[in-house]
Order: C-alpha cells, then sequence, then structure tokens
C-alpha cells in the first residue's frame, strides 16, 4: 500500500462529510432524523452505483477508496443511525423509532440493490460507455 491509498480514503471521507453536513440545509429534510435517513438511502443508492461501475471498469484500489470508503463512507452514517431510534425509544416513540429503523434498513437494501442491477444492465446494454 502506498501513501496515496489513505491520503484518498482522508480527502474522500472529508468530501463526504461535507455532502452529509449539506442535507440539514435542505428543507424538505432538515427536520431530524430526515438527513440522516436521506444520507443512508442515498448512500446505499449510489454505493450500488459505484459499485457496478468499479467492478466493470475493474477500477484501481485508489479510486475505490476515495470513492467508497472516503466519499461514500464519510457521507453514510451509521452511526448515527443507531443513535437516533435509541433517542426515540428513549423518549417513548417506539413506532418511530421502528419506522426509523424499518425504512433505512429495507429502503437501504432495495435502492443498494435496485441500483447495481439497474447500473449492470445499462452497462450491458448500451455502447456509450
Amino acid at each position: 500500500m502506498t501513501l496515496i491509498e489513505p491520503l484518498s480514503v482522508a480527502a474522500g471521507g472529508a468530501m463526504g462529510c461535507l455532502c452529509r453536513y449539506a442535507l440539514e440545509f435542505i428543507p424538505a429534510i432538515s427536520t431530524k432524523p430526515m438527513p440522516v435517513i436521506a444520507a443512508n438511502l442515498a448512500g446505499c443508492l449510489l454505493i450500488g452505483i459505484v459499485s457496478a461501475l468499479l467492478a466493470h471498469f475493474n477500477a484501481s484500489a485508489v479510486l475505490n477508496r476515495l470513492l467508497v470508503t472516503g466519499i461514500l463512507g464519510g457521507f453514510t452514517t451509521f452511526s448515527a443511525f443507531a443513535l437516533h431510534p435509541v433517542m426515540l425509544i428513549r423518549q417513548g416513540l417506539w413506532a418511530e423509532a421502528i419506522g426509523y429503523v424499518t425504512l433505512s434498513v429495507i429502503g437501504g437494501l432495495l435502492l443498494c440493490a435496485a441500483a447495481m442491477t439497474g447500473t449492470e444492465y445499462f452497462l450491458k446494454t448500451t455502447s456509450a460507455l
């Protein structure tokens, strides 16, 4: 491993964190915990697309580290994902906590699978790339 890989992770992580922070300023999703849910769902969608593209184009380890580990790792918020339902439960808001976990997990899995499948299908059926 060269120094370029950890630097790629660090640079990507900073970009991903800034993108996640920016979600808090989108009026439609600015109320907590919506920015966290949006980051988790968008991150799952994006990691499906990016993973399929990286595999298709046999991308370098450095690009993989930058995009997946760095940007998407910094953008998605699993630790915050764990905190929010615990806080809701502590407030006695069980239904909201269950809805939050269910939407995030099932939505994330479905978006990741659909994005990966859709991207692979697009790559197989188009000559544009």
